[in-house]
């Protein structure tokens, strides 16, 4: 086992120049592993545990286990408890998605605070082929069944060669001491109904099962290298950069084959699964405005392009006032303000960024604020009422403009869709004694390219 372990780090070249290293120890018969064949073959490394205080007095012995672990090999110990429950409710995400986000987040500051190169996991050749598992249950495409890296950014699995057959034989051999979680014998878990019950049928059929696995995620991974270049050179001729993402002839993708997989490959690494890939084929022949949506990007087809934009996080309330002509402003963007007599202007300006208003008309403070469903005003020359829903789908604005786009009130009446149009009703009229004017300056990081 030592001799193996030595041979996969000196492979995968895990620890350049034996650099020192963070090991997860949970006190589980896999990290104590790990923590022993460290510590055999003379690295330098220190030994971290999170608490997630989910187990009771269960999850304290695991951590007071694991202490004295790290004194009996005089290693330096971290140990932090995380109440998981909290960000749980906070965040309304799973226990397992919480555990993994604060236990990562406290690797990252332990490796910056106390100058450890990577923190390495426990995993082994066994959790890499049930993930391949979950992966094809769920859905996936090649990179799903590659299994675990090896190295991800600062996390190492330097245990991905063993089994875990190997580790509790070596275990066993020399008489190591570890914890035993009992939720790990629960079925009710996928990943443990995988293991206990789904890989031992798998065996039966095949005892080389493990290795043959082992061979299938080493094919798989050459194959996704060989298309990951292949796809980063056909997204650099198709992807054409804007301030706020892409913009890609659709003609262009109506042109790849196989359309599906090419489509899937192209957009995943921007967090569309494959059912959203499905619909974006959809999407090419779909009208103008239509859209998809990641976690991160969004994807909206205007007229012949496809546009992927990283989205923008805007406070769900955002509003701003200027309680007085001449008062100080404070805006997110750039707004010149004067106040003239009807005489002392000389023409009415037609920039759509300019807007001259009759200040008897306006009732302060003037409110900003972004755009709503639902929003409706008197567009200057038009006459009537028009949903502003409907005014953006007859000038074909598109959608990141629209998400950008400022409105000027007076109490509940609209004033002005900023560098768009003003309402009729505050126009410049004959009996206009007093004149607002406003010159805008959008940010242009904001505007559709």
């Amino acid at each position: 086992m030592f001799a193996a372990f030595r041979d996969f780090l000196n492979e995968t070249n895990l620890l350049p120049g034996e650099s020192p290293t963070l090991l997860a120890v949970s006190g589980g018969i896999d990290s104590v592993c790990m923590a022993h064949l460290f510590h055999a073959a003379g690295l330098d490394f220190g030994i971290a545990h999170c608490n997630f205080q989910l187990r009771g007095a269960d999850a304290d012995a695991d951590e007071a286990f694991v202490e004295e672990l790290a004194k009996g090999l005089n290693k330096r110990f971290y140990a932090k408890r995380f109440d998981v429950a909290a960000m749980v409710e906070e965040e309304g995400i799973s226990v397992q998605m919480a555990a993994r986000k604060l236990r990562y987040s406290w690797f990252e500051d332990l490796l910056d605070q106390h100058n450890f190169e990577q923190v390495a996991t426990a995993h082994n050749l066994n959790d890499a082929v049930e993930t391949v598992v979950m992966n094809l249950i769920r859905g996936t495409g090649i990179k799903g069944l590659t299994g675990i890296p090896v190295r991800n950014g600062r996390v190492i699995r330097p245990l991905l060669f063993a089994t875990r057959a190997d580790i509790e034989g070596m275990v066993r051999t020399l008489n190591l001491p570890f914890r035993e979680d009992r939720s790990n014998r629960e079925t009710k878990y996928h990943r443990n109904r995988i293991r206990h019950e789904l890989i031992p049928v798998m065996q039966a059929i095949n005892p080389a099962f493990l290795e043959t696995f082992r061979s299938n995620m080493a094919a798989f991974e050459g194959s996704r290298e060989i298309l990951e270049v292949q796809t980063a050179e056909k997204r650099l001729k198709l992807f054409n950069a804007t301030e706020q993402g892409y913009c890609i002839r659709v003609g262009e993708l109506q042109k790849l084959f196989p359309r599906k997989a090419w489509l899937y490959e192209l957009f995943s690494p921007y967090g569309f699964n494959q059912a959203q890939c499905k619909e974006l084929e959809g999407l090419l022949e779909a009208d103008s405005g239509k859209q998809l949506q990641s976690p991160s990007y969004c994807i909206y087809k205007d007229r012949e392009h496809l546009f992927l934009n990283r989205k923008k996080e805007q406070p769900a309330f955002e509003r701003y006032y200027i309680d007085e002509p001449g008062s100080e402003v404070h805006l997110p963007f750039r707004l010149k303000l004067e106040v003239l007599q009807r005489d002392e202007l000389e023409a009415i300006p037609g920039e759509a960024e300019t807007a001259c208003l009759d200040l008897d008309k306006l009732n302060f403070p003037l409110i900003f604020r972004r755009w709503q469903d639902g929003d409706y005003f008197y567009p200057l020359g038009m006459g009537g009422m028009k949903k502003l829903s409907d005014f953006f789908i007859d000038r074909k604005i598109p959608l990141p403009q629209k998400a950008s786009t400022w409105i000027m009130c007076s109490g509940k009446k609209i004033v002005w869709v900023m560098g768009q149009r003003i309402d009729h009703r505050f126009r410049i009229t004959p009996t206009t004694q007093r004149v607002l004017l406003l010159r805008f300056e959008p940010d242009v990081s904001t505007q559709f390219l």
